[in-house]
Formats: C-alpha cells, structure tokens, sequence
C-alpha cells in the first residue's frame, strides 16, 4: 500500500524518470531465457540445470552488478566474474574460452527475449498526450540498454537515456539523477522518479532531491514512507486524473 498520496507527487511535477530493467522491460525474463541458453552451451552435461544457472546468473549473490554501478569493476568484469561463481556454485568449470562462448549464445537469445510490460505503452502515450517529458536512467551499460530499446522499437521514444557509461557510476550516486534532470531541463523536485529498486530508484532518488514512486509489483510492501504502486497503470491513472484533458495543438 502507499505511504504517500500519488495525486500529491504528481500534482505539480514537470518529467518522469523511468528505470529500465524490471520496470518497464522484463529483464527477469529475457537473462533466464538467454542465459538458459547459453549455460546448455557451456555444460551441456548438465541438461536440469540450465535454468537454475540462469537464474543464479540473474540473482548475482555475490552482487557484482551493484560493484559494477558503483563504478568499481568494468562492465566485462562483471560478466566474466558472475559466471564465475554460477560455475563453482555448480561445483563446474568455465570452459576454455567459455566467457566468450557464452556471451555468443546469450546476446543473440537476450535480444529475442525482450518483452515490455503491458502496464508501460499507455503510460507512454499519457505522458506524451500531457506533454510531459520522460528521461530513462539505469544502471545498465548503453550498448545493453541499446538493445533493449531497439528491439522493442523504442530507441528514438526517449531524448534522454542515462545508463552508467553517462558519468561512469550509476544509482544511488546523487549526480546520476542530477544529470537526468539536467538533460531534461527540470530541477530535481520537479521530476519523479519510478522504478523496481527500493534503494536506487526510491531512496537514492530522493536523497538527490526528486520525487520518487517505488515500484513493487511482486506486492512485497516495505515499512519505508514512500509512494509505492503495484503496477504502471496506476501511475498512469495518477497522471491522468491530475492534468485533465490533453493538450491540443494550436
């Protein structure tokens, strides 16, 4: 349930700050079915595996992708060590040349899974009918985020994308969402930020000065004071009722 009124966020804001991976694309999915792939691949001997592979891939219990946003470790460092410890995990070896097979079989299979949420095209066009601009910001790279978009067909939808290549860190550093204000021409209390990560797209929004709506679509609650929705439609309802009818050309 929210702790704060969604009318009251949006009752004067100016932009929207979406997150990528499990907001509005299904990145879940899309690293399960890739990286089922690519783990039958690599081990083939272990054919009740895969998934699990897969999926302790997505998990990252060692949380190198959050190493890698902070701006710790490179982008193929992060990959390379997150396979690493599925293989000892399975008690497995990363086969000679392995990262490099993997990551052949995953790209290809990552981008035919790409699906986005039902919840995210009539926010889009809401947003758009209002006249008010979205920014993306993730903690992705920008050639992954790259493929995301375009084979969704949403590569040109969004004139601004901040990934961590932008300023070489991502969430929950402030100057991240600072930067995606900036580019989007709104102080920071003007924009609300919207994503799945409690702590990078809620609490780090706001310790930067945005406004911020957590995403739970999973309905996990949380005892943090903070706007919370189960799904974008929500949000899109949210918006609709605060800036009444469109905008008509003139």
């Amino acid at each position: 349930m929210s702790h704060v009124s969604l009318q009251h966020l949006f009752a004067d804001a100016e932009a929207l700050l979406l997150d990528v991976d499990d907001t509005i694309v299904d990145t879940r999915g899309a690293m399960v079915a890739a990286g089922t792939h690519a783990a039958a691949t690599l081990w083939p001997h272990r054919p009740g595996a895969h998934r699990a592979m897969a999926q302790r891939y997505y998990d990252d219990p060692e949380r190198w992708f959050p190493r890698y946003a902070a701006g710790e470790v490179a982008f193929e460092h992060m990959r390379a060590a997150r396979l690493d410890e599925v293989a000892a995990a399975f008690g497995l070896d990363v086969p000679d040349d392995g990262h490099h097979a993997y990551e052949e079989v995953y790209a290809p299979a990552f981008r035919a899974a790409q699906r986005l949420f039902p919840d995210v095209p009539e926010l889009l066009s809401t947003a758009e009918r209002r006249g008010m601009p979205i920014a993306l910001l993730t903690n992705s790279a920008h050639a992954p985020t790259t493929v995301k978009l375009e084979a969704l067909g949403l590569v040109d939808r969004f004139d601004v994308v901040v990934t961590t290549d932008t300023l070489g860190f991502g969430k929950p550093d402030p100057r991240v969402y600072r930067e995606a204000c900036r580019l989007l021409g709104a102080g920071p209390a003007g924009v609300v930020c919207i994503g799945d990560s409690l702590p990078w797209d809620v609490l780090g929004a706001q310790a930067a000065g945005l406004r911020a709506v957590w995403l739970d679509r999973e309905g996990r609650g949380t005892a943090e004071p903070v706007a919370s929705v189960r799904g974008l439609d929500e949000v899109t309802a949210a918006l609709g009722g605060r800036f009444g009818p469109p905008r008509r050309d003139r």
